[in-house]
Parts: structure tokens; C-alpha cells; sequence
């Protein structure tokens, strides 16, 4: 059965990336980090011996390290990391600023307070709240710009809610192609969705089977500083005692962030 992040090679890999989280870099190059502020940069690092010579790993670290590094087939320097984050976290601005524009009569002041998100409205006579409705609305606006933006950045270098299909027992994945989940959504089988994974953001190189980080957009309807959690999954569901963001760490990316309007790009 596939457990939370407690086995041996995810163990490492967490103190690997997130404690030293270090790259390798040829002469005159600049040397970065994931984005961890705390993190040790240099050459002498585990996961620069581990890319460079996976015997020495083994040696070092054991096997169990050593097959980790699948993961980190690729690290992105500081420079690279911020500019690709720089164009999906304008894109949450955007979004959110966009979508209240939208409603400049319906609330008290520029944006819902708690009361007013709870509201219901029935956009299209679907009855939801006022939170669901500007959550959709902004989602929409973020994945167009980052789709633009990203494609002329990035193109092929990344996926917009990409479907994936973990296997809880063997902790593999396989994609789920639009046209796969349009078809299952059409003949009402929409319900053998529920066991996968569909981030906004993924970057990687080609592949998104090999991904290098995963990003996900969360717009709280209320304007606060705390940063919103990430979904936990109920009783009952195949992914039941995780978080969203630990399925995406355990099956995606080790590199997981949040994107929120105002805060920013928030690991973890």
C-alpha cells in the first residue's frame, strides 16, 4: 500500500532538496536553489553527487537515495525558477482583479467579505456561492494568461490541468488525456475521475510524466493574509488522510507550490 511521505527514499529525498536543495553549475554559471530561503547552496551537495555519479550515491547514501534521483533528473537554478513563477503568480493578479472588476455593484466594498462570499448566486441557473463562482471565474482567467504567457516562454515545457491516474498500491501514474476525460464526463462516468490528480501548472521539460514542479492557483474569496490550506481529501475517497499537495508531491513533482493573489509563490 502506498503510504504518506515516511519511507526511506522519500525521506531523503525531502532532507535532499528541501535542507540542501543544491545544484551543480559549470564555471561562470550561476549556482541556485528550488526556492527554499533557508537553503545551503553549493557545489559539495547530496543531490549534486547523486546526479553525477549514481555509484558514488550509492556508496554515500544507499540505494534507496540513489533511486530518488529519477526526480531530480533536472534542477532549475534561482534565476530560471523566479522567471518561470514570475508569469503565473501576474496571471493570479490579473485573475482576481479581472473578475471583481466584473462585479463592481454586487458587494459592499471592492472585493466579498465572509458573509457575502456565502451568498448564493445561480450563474447559468446553476445555484452555488459567490465563493465557487469568482473561484471558477478566476481559475479561468489564470490558465488562459498562463497559457499564453507560459507559451511563449516555455513552449512544450508545460502542461495546463494535465489528468493524471495514480496507482496507490504501486505509486505509478499514467496520464489521462482530455479527450479520455471529456468521453467519461459525456457518457456519465464522470465518477471514475475521482481517484486521479489534475493540478493547474505543471513545468517539465517534454514529458509531464517527468515533472519538475506542479503549481496550483487558490483564490480566497475573503482578502486576508493567511494562506489558504490545501484540500484534504474525505473519508471514503480513494485519497482519503492526504492533502492535495501531498498526492502531488507523492505522484507529480517533488516541487509544489500554491499561487495566491498578493502572497505569492508559497511552498509546501
Amino acid at each position: 500500500m502506498f503510504t504518506r511521505l515516511v519511507g526511506l527514499n522519500v525521506l531523503a529525498l525531502a532532507v535532499l532538496v528541501a535542507q540542501c536543495a543544491c545544484v551543480t553549475t559549470a564555471p561562470g554559471s550561476t549556482r541556485g536553489y528550488y526556492g527554499y530561503s533557508n537553503a545551503p547552496v553549493g557545489i559539495d551537495s547530496p543531490s549534486a553527487t547523486c546526479r553525477n555519479s549514481p555509484s558514488a550515491c550509492v556508496a554515500l547514501y544507499g540505494k534507496e537515495m540513489a533511486s530518488t534521483t529519477a526526480v531530480l533528473k533536472v534542477v532549475l537554478d534561482t534565476t530560471v525558477m523566479k522567471s518561470i513563477e514570475e508569469e503565473p503568480k501576474k496571471c493570479a493578479e490579473l485573475a482576481r482583479s479581472e473578475v471583481l472588476l466584473r462585479y463592481p455593484k454586487q458587494f459592499k466594498g471592492p472585493a466579498p467579505d465572509a458573509s457575502e462570499c456565502k451568498q448564493e448566486t445561480k450563474p447559468r441557473g446553476r445555484r452555488i456561492t459567490w465563493a465557487m463562482r469568482l473561484g471558477i471565474e478566476m481559475h479561468e482567467v489564470a490558465r488562459n494568461c498562463a497559457e499564453e504567457a507560459l507559451g511563449k516562454m516555455r513552449p512544450g515545457g508545460f502542461s495546463l490541468e494535465q489528468r493524471y491516474r495514480p496507482d496507490m498500491e504501486t505509486g505509478e501514474k499514467e496520464l489521462v488525456s482530455a479527450q479520455e476525460e471529456q468521453a467519461l464526463e459525456e457518457s456519465g462516468n464522470g465518477g471514475e475521475l475521482k481517484g486521479t490528480l489534475k493540478p493547474d501548472v505543471v513545468i517539465h521539460q517534454g514529458d509531464p510524466l517527468n515533472a519538475l514542479a506542479v503549481y496550483d492557483f487558490k483564490f480566497p474569496c475573503v482578502s486576508s493574509d493567511s494562506i489558504p490550506e490545501w484540500t484534504q481529501y474525505p473519508d471514503g475517497h480513494p485519497f482519503a488522510g492526504f492533502s492535495q499537495g501531498e498526492m502531488y508531491q507523492n505522484f507529480i513533482a517533488f516541487l509544489v507550490a500554491r499561487i495566491i493573489p498578493r502572497l505569492g509563490v508559497v511552498y509546501g
